[in-house]
């Protein structure tokens, strides 16, 4: 596979604090096999695959108390660099660089508006083996409490373009690399001002309405029910029974 562009989202992640129940509920809902391996500090490492393809992964938060949540990496070329542009732009450091054995450098910051996101430099790694095909990440999408803010930041960080559009929910803006459409932005909108600045992950799905109602049999939850969604095709949100957020969608 080719290495991913600088500023493309890469590889993502899923931290769970029971990782057996997750890799059932995640299996079980999508056509995918798994892979587990052994971190240096001893908690597990989850590979998800499709059709042999690395998609996502997932690891052990170590406390099944926690919450769990999915993260998403974008591609750069010097994780170190950009770390300091990031800082230097509000970023708020969370894990400072740091290379992973021979797979690559990483680092994770919050934005000036507080989603979570992290960097990766590829080595051995290049990061998901297939995207925008069945049952692989297809999009990504930030929910912002300052839409103004987020944008300078990522622009400024990555050299993302932006164009603004509008959508049924209001105010949109999309970014890209080069010519290729890489990620969506919208403000939360006022009857949700509860909500944290998050990046959230849409998976390509055959049936958006069937597999939601898999995912609720299976012990998700229905955030935003199946609903048009700009481009064609349907969309819907659901939280895992483990307490992640994430989104399907089909169509193109």
């Amino acid at each position: 596979m080719k290495p991913y562009h600088e500023g493309t989202f890469c590889w993502a992640e899923l931290g769970s604090g029971d990782p057996a129940a997750s890799a059932a509920f995640y299996t079980t809902l999508f056509p995918w096999s798994t892979q587990t391996t052994t971190m240096e500090d001893g908690r597990s490492y989850t590979v998800f695959q499709s059709d042999e393809q690395d998609v996502a992964a997932m690891y052990s938060l170590g406390d099944p108390k926690l919450a769990a949540f999915w993260g998403c990496y974008i591609a750069v070329q010097d994780v170190e660099l950009s770390a300091e542009r990031a800082q230097s732009l509000g970023a708020q450091m969370l894990i400072a660089p740091r290379r992973i054995a021979d797979k690559g450098v990483m680092c994770a910051f919050r934005d000036p508006a507080g989603a979570m996101v992290a960097l990766w430099e590829a080595a051995e790694h290049l990061g998901s083996g297939v995207q925008h095909e069945a049952y692989s990440i297809d999009w990504h999408e930030l929910y912002t409490t300052d839409l103004n803010a987020a944008a300078h930041f990522y622009t400024e960080l990555l050299g993302w373009s932006m164009e603004e559009t509008t959508n049924p929910s209001g105010h949109y803006l999309q970014f890209r690399v080069g010519a290729d459409v890489v990620a969506g932005m919208k403000e939360i909108p006022g009857n949700m001002k509860n909500m944290n600045s998050g990046w959230g992950l849409y998976f390509k799905v055959s049936a958006c309405e069937v597999i939601t109602s898999q995912a609720v049999a299976l012990g998700a939850t229905v955030v935003i029910p199946p609903m048009p969604v700009p481009g064609g095709g349907t969309g819907s949100t659901l939280l895992d029974p483990q307490g992640a957020f994430f989104s399907i969608k089909d169509g193109l």
